[in-house]
């Protein structure tokens, strides 16, 4: 029986990891930790823990480790949106208590979800590999990058196990308001709901390498269970789609055949780069695997999972 701790569990990827985690083997046992302030589920197999790991302090977070025995660890963490010191508490912070708790323990293994956003501005119509060297673009990869490199730091010194899931843009149930296919999907359906003919959304004509937020826990579980795995390791389709390709779908999916306006506005996150997309060599040779689901399933899902 393998014992995953799986922090961030009710965020976005996070809820898809555990569903995904949950459903792989009968007997797994899952430490799910979550430091919102909401009642979790009391059937779904996990064993919660409330943990707010931004205040946390190291030896709570050893603590946590030492309570769950985990053999492997995943960090789901993460804040997209907000101050510089926000995201720094939690992109960052979060990331060196960590690693300082985990080199007190025996070798655990640590997956940790980074993002496309580290690597910014990249060659246009060049898929980007793992060696790409990041220019991230706003707050957000950057606080995420320097999380990425206090995890390389940590093991260069052989204080940790860890491999980097950096993941491209993922769409599925959850997904925050501030991202594309969350902004769209609030649009669409207030503009269902008024009777509106159209709707007004940011800059639609940069490629990004869409992926369902299920494939992207696929991954984790993958990596989680994998040997020899690289430190990074790019997670996307490998397919670049324009942003309003994936708004298309998603109105297709809502039944919306009003018009799709751009505006010179967009959303509250960095400017996304002119194209992302994903080089997956490093996936299909490590993990022997890529993700499958395609954009008008992951829309599709995100469109039927709507609050």
């Amino acid at each position: 029986m393998t014992r995953y701790l799986l922090l961030g569990a009710n965020g976005y990827l996070g809820q898809q990891v555990r569903r995904v985690v949950l459903e792989s083997s009968p007997g797994t046992h899952l430490v799910a930790v979550s430091g919102h302030a909401w009642s979790p589920p009391q059937s779904d197999g996990c064993q919660w823990q409330r943990v707010d790991l931004v205040r946390a302090s190291v030896e709570d977070v050893a603590l946590l480790l030492d309570y769950s025995k985990p053999d492997v660890v995943i960090n789901c963490t993460g804040c997209t949106s907000g101050s510089v010191d926000q995201l720094e508490a939690v992109n960052v912070s979060v990331v060196r208590k960590l690693l300082e708790a985990l080199t007190r323990i025996e070798p655990v293994p640590l997956i940790h979800l980074g993002t496309a956003a580290e690597y910014g501005c990249q060659p246009l119509g060049l898929p980007i590999a793992e060696s790409a060297t990041p220019h991230p673009a706003g707050d957000y990869g950057r606080t995420k990058l320097m999380a990425t490199d206090l995890i390389m730091e940590a093991v260069a010194r052989d204080d940790v196990q860890a491999t980097v899931l950096r993941v491209f843009e993922p769409i599925g149930p959850g997904a925050p308001v501030h991202t594309l296919a969350g902004t769209a999907l609030r649009e669409i359906r207030q503009a269902l709901v008024s009777g509106a003919t159209f709707v007004t959304l940011g800059q639609l004509s940069g490629c990004r390498d869409f992926v369902a937020s299920g494939d992207v826990a696929g991954a984790v579980l993958r990596a989680a269970r994998g040997t020899g795995v690289p430190l990074i390791l790019n997670v996307g389709r490998g397919v670049p789609m324009s942003g309003r390709s994936m708004v298309e779908l998603l109105a297709a999916a809502a039944g919306f055949d009003g018009d799709i306006f751009e505006s010179s506005g967009g959303t509250r996150l960095a400017p996304p780069a002119i194209w992302q997309q994903a080089d997956l060599t490093l996936l299909r040779r490590h993990l022997h695997w890529v993700p499958t689901t395609s954009i008008a399933e992951a829309v599709g899902d995100l469109w039927r999972s709507r609050r």
